[in-house]
């Protein structure tokens, strides 16, 4: 199976440089390597933004650039076995990669390369068309991390006190992420201070106090998932409903985003939940969220946003209204929508809301004892 979803994929990427005119395709941002060799990591740092090797796509092959302190990880350890004897390997010394890796694809190609960087004064293409729809393979190592992140969540809230900073919250989220395998690429512990202070709080030496939240995105085989939940450890006048009615506009984002409909058209349709949950002008406070996959967001939705779902399309959404937040991501089927890091499964409390005939489960804020 992977190795065909393999070979289109390669077929697909020939397709856009023809497109653009070009005889070959240079693949180098970390998340366009992952998404290319289904879940290989070119990257040393979390951060990186451009790894360790290239993938080069020419008219008759494939082949991985890559220097010799990285290839045999990527080997043994990174590069799915079924598609290996795909790729042809090019191999240079360390310290000289911007020499060795020009040379290497001028002699390879004779034509025009384009490139996902500009590298080497080429042209640029963004691949985010072709990377943001997912295959069944993809969507089910979406679902088994998510529903990880779900498991962990509902695993440590229970760890949490009042005297806790967001930073030793923060510690354990990074803790427990690491027994999986899952890269923490964001994790946002909010105090109940922080909830009513930043839409996006980089986690301090700020305690709980009352209540709080955690917002986390979660690297693994290069897909991110993008999950927050809630919790209190005493009733807080007015919080609870809070909640339930920013759940509301989630779900109504959550429902509304079906194939053939525009980013633009769910915008609206938020806007107007925020509206009808009293809370008309919050949209404007912070982003949405958008198209999520091999970034944490892919595309952020705004007013203006073009783009048309399709089926295979993760997004996650993040309504937040100040003090509260709701967020998960979702993956977009031909019969249903799936909501990868809240399954039926989870041991974390509902809420239920019926949106234009779809179902909405989601995560109630929970009560700490």
């Amino acid at each position: 199976m992977l190795l065909e979803l393999f070979k289109e994929r390669v077929e697909s990427v020939r397709s856009l440089f023809e497109e653009n005119g070009a005889d070959a395709l240079l693949i180098s941002k970390c998340n366009n390597f992952s998404w290319f060799t289904f879940g290989a990591r070119s990257h040393i740092t979390l951060n990186a933004t451009e790894g360790e090797a290239s993938i080069l796509v020419t008219r008759n092959g494939v082949y991985l650039l890559i220097n010799n302190i990285e290839l045999q990880r990527l080997k043994d350890l990174e590069l799915p076995r079924e598609i290996q004897g795909e790729l042809e390997i090019v191999e240079y010394d360390w310290f000289e990669r911007i020499s060795a890796e020009k040379r290497a694809i001028d002699s390879i190609v004779k034509g025009k390369v384009i490139s996902d960087t500009g590298r080497y004064e080429t042209g640029t293409v963004d691949l985010v068309s072709l990377r943001s729809v997912l295959s069944d393979y993809e969507v089910e190592s979406y679902s088994d991390l998510g529903s990880e992140c779900d498991e962990i969540f509902s695993d440590v809230v229970s760890l949490f006190t009042p005297e806790m900073t967001e930073l030793e919250v923060q510690g354990i989220m990074y803790r427990e992420m690491a027994k999986r395998d899952i890269e923490p690429v964001l994790t946002l512990a909010f105090s109940e201070e922080s909830t009513l202070t930043y839409r996006h709080n980089l986690s301090r030496n700020t305690r709980l106090g009352r209540r709080g939240f955690v917002s986390i995105c979660a690297r693994r085989r290069g897909l991110i998932v993008s999950s927050s939940r809630s919790f209190m450890f005493e009733e807080v006048k007015g919080i609870r409903e809070q909640h339930r009615r920013n759940c509301y506009v989630d779900s109504v984002a959550i429902a509304s985003s079906r194939p053939g409909k525009k980013l633009s058209d769910v915008f609206e349709n938020i806007k107007d939940a925020y509206a009808s949950q009293e809370a008309p002008g919050e949209w404007r406070f912070h982003h949405q969220g958008g198209l999520a996959g091999y970034s944490p967001r892919e595309v952020v939705a705004d007013p203006y946003t073009s783009v048309v779902l399709k089926s295979g399309n993760s997004l996650a959404w993040n309504p937040t209204i100040r003090g509260t937040k709701s967020e998960d991501t979702v993956v977009l089927l031909t019969g249903q929508n799936r909501i990868v890091s809240y399954p039926q499964s989870s041991r974390w409390p509902a809420l239920i809301f019926e949106i234009g005939g779809h179902t909405v489960r989601r995560p109630d804020i929970v009560l700490l004892k």
